[in-house]
């Protein structure tokens, strides 16, 4: 079992990073061999904490984000300018913005080549990941209680699910468009070789890994007390899970059950008409994403929003078009009304606390879009109607039906979920539409517009090159190979 409990260090070994290890008369004393023990251990290596993984530059890459180019000033000829065309604020994050096919390249969102791969979003993947793995490996012999290490054992199995559906959608392509597509390399064990690992289709990574752990995990789990708030996954946030994979492979009549099946746990919506004065009163650091909204199931990682002074999150005409701003209370919650820089949002971002999480409202959304898609208007309708009363001021439910009706919960879903990590995701599975970015590279220059062109090669994202010279067996995405993207002036 040695071999596992230096499992951080030995991970970040291969990925490039360098130190001496421990004596080994050192290492016998810290051997987990109880399932507490790889308790402990899968809630500090396997579980996404405000260190990683990072993939809240994902937020610079949807439609939802714009440049800020609102006049905030006058040059020395009185014409009027901007503040932020031209400076390190616009220019470090821009090749995000403009789908550049080296952005994965950077260290972070600086601005030199990440020869380092163990800092790559890539690698803190791989780096839960075997966290998850060491457990898993170990935890069917470990002393405790069976009920015990079935719950570790759901518990690893569900987070890495999780983690790799994630990974899937950065840099495989979309299930429902190619699953035959290449995905990720599926590392399954805790084994340290040095050997090469291929990339596995997108249909493996689902089928094969996925999808099963997540079956598996609600299997071991859901005869188990449901425990609330302490940071680990639990069997509404399981089965939340699994609607939402069923959803992405269009396998619509197990998402909504599996939304059923969370539902039934008796998970309630917070209902904002009632609740969010209560909460806000006072509160002049209120979070939507924490545990104080009762509807947050299971709370981890870091923020998906990206904090920019000049890329605002929420800022696009088109999404800002979506809300009832004088009704709709998330517009208050998510700090949508303030939003004259981008660290009003009351979501947060970066590592500035766990954000991530599994809510209540993700079962309606879930179960509502399969429903359409199932041709089920009456039950879709049904859910659209209940998350929407749970947000809305004197909201009156209108029937919809066809296209219209699908057009509405993904709106929904798209305002909920903002700034969440969620939207990118979705516009690869509604079919990759085109989208426009607005840039000014120099204070009172034109204005200039980026494209993502409808199925672009870059809704896959390019693999960190450095990540190569650890894994030599990997295969490059196409886009990486493709011309540097070139604005046209918009004017």
């Amino acid at each position: 079992m040695k071999k596992y409990i230096w499992l951080l260090p030995l991970a970040a070994l291969m990925f490039g990073s360098c130190g001496d290890f421990l004596e080994e008369e050192s290492q016998s004393e810290v051997i987990p061999k109880s399932a507490s023990d790889f308790s402990e251990l899968l809630i500090g290596s396997g579980y996404p904490d405000n260190y990683g993984p990072d993939f809240s530059w994902v937020e610079y890459l949807d439609d939802d984000c714009e440049a800020y180019l609102d006049l905030t000033g006058y040059d020395e000829n009185w014409n009027p300018i901007d503040g932020f065309s031209g400076s390190s604020q616009a220019i470090t994050p821009l090749p995000f913005y403009s789908w550049q096919p080296y952005m994965m390249d950077q260290d972070g969102y600086g601005t030199r080549i990440n020869t380092v791969a163990s800092s790559t979003t890539y690698a803190q993947f791989y780096k839960k990941i075997m966290g998850c793995n060491a457990v898993l490996d170990n935890i069917d012999e470990a002393v405790g209680t069976q009920e015990t290490r079935d719950r570790v054992k759901a518990e690893a199995l569900a987070v890495r699910a999780m983690l790799y559906f994630q990974l899937v959608n950065l840099y495989g392509e979309p299930y429902n468009y190619n699953k035959n597509a290449l995905g990720v390399p599926l590392k399954l064990d805790a084994n340290l070789s040095t050997d090469g690992i291929a990339r596995s289709t997108v249909a493996e990574a689902y089928e094969d890994v996925i999808l099963p752990d997540l079956k598996k995990a609600a299997e071991l789990m859901d005869p188990l007390e449901i425990i609330y708030k302490n940071y680990r996954v639990n069997q509404p946030s399981i089965h939340i899970l699994l609607s939402r994979v069923y959803l992405f492979m269009e396998r619509y009549k197990e998402a909504t059950d599996e939304a059923g099946k969370a539902l039934a746990m008796g998970i309630r919506l917070m209902n904002l008409p009632t609740e969010l004065a209560g909460a806000m009163e006072g509160n002049w650091s209120y979070n939507p994403l924490d545990y104080n909204n009762p509807e947050v199931l299971w709370l981890f990682g870091t923020g998906t929003r990206a904090g920019s002074t000049c890329y605002w999150t929420g800022h696009a005409s088109e999404f800002r078009a979506l809300w009832d701003s004088n009704n709709d209370l998330r517009w208050t919650s998510y700090g949508l009304a303030l939003q004259y820089s981008s660290d009003v949002i009351k979501k947060p971002y970066g590592t500035s606390g766990l954000s991530q999480n599994i809510r209540t409202a993700e079962a309606w959304l879930n179960k509502a879009e399969a429903e359409a898609l199932l041709g089920n208007a009456s039950e879709a309708n049904k859910a659209l109607e209940t998350l929407r009363k749970s947000r809305i001021n004197g909201y009156e439910h209108t029937t919809l039906s066809g296209d219209q009706l699908l057009k509405e919960i993904r709106d929904e879903r798209r305002k909920e979920f903002c700034f969440e990590g969620f939207r990118w995701f979705d516009l690869r599975r509604y079919g990759m539409p085109e989208i426009k970015h607005i840039y000014r590279a120099e204070a009172g220059g034109p204005k200039l517009v980026y494209t993502l062109k409808e199925k672009d090669p870059m809704y896959t994202l390019p693999i960190p090159q450095s990540v190569f010279e650890k894994n030599t067996e990997l295969q490059q995405n196409d886009c990486r190979n493709t011309s540097e993207r070139v604005a046209v002036n918009a004017e």
